[in-house]
């Protein structure tokens, strides 16, 4: 993915100085899942391997292990809310970032969770921008 492209030298160096981790970060868009994901679809055309029945996204092995792959992978999960306006209960859909590993570890840093989170935000910025074409589209 080409959104992985900066991210993967920095998990690179670190997977190869440390054993297998696992990360995740997550941010929230106030839409409903499976719209969520569609549009994660339309805006990410350069993404791997789309797994529409979990709806997930895996990147390319980051680094192959005797145990597995390690590879980036992006879900989106149903979660509910309270619409800030009207304050009534809502579909949202939430975008976890992970790292997918064989063998989990805690010796995962500030550093790379942050780039983690900076993937889920370029996603949902991506994914709001949809959102805002489409209202712009049915209004006039």
């Amino acid at each position: 993915m080409k959104i992985l492209l900066p991210v993967v030298i920095a998990i690179a160096i670190t997977i190869t100085s440390a054993a297998p981790l696992s990360a995740q970060e997550s941010v929230t868009v106030n839409e409903p899942t499976p719209q969520c994901y569609d549009d994660l679809k339309l805006t990410l055309p350069e993404a791997i391997r789309w797994d529409d029945e979990h709806m997930m996204v895996r990147s390319r092995p980051l680094m192959t292990t005797m145990s597995g792959n390690v590879e980036v992978v992006a879900r989106i999960l149903q979660e509910y809310g309270q619409d800030k306006k009207t304050k009534e209960r809502v579909e949202m859909c939430r975008i976890v970032v992970s790292i997918d590993a064989p063998v989990s570890s805690t010796a995962w840093n500030d550093i790379n969770s942050g780039r983690l989170f900076q993937m889920a935000g370029m996603m949902k910025a991506r994914i709001e921008s949809v959102m805002k074409a489409r209202a712009k589209k049915n209004k006039g």
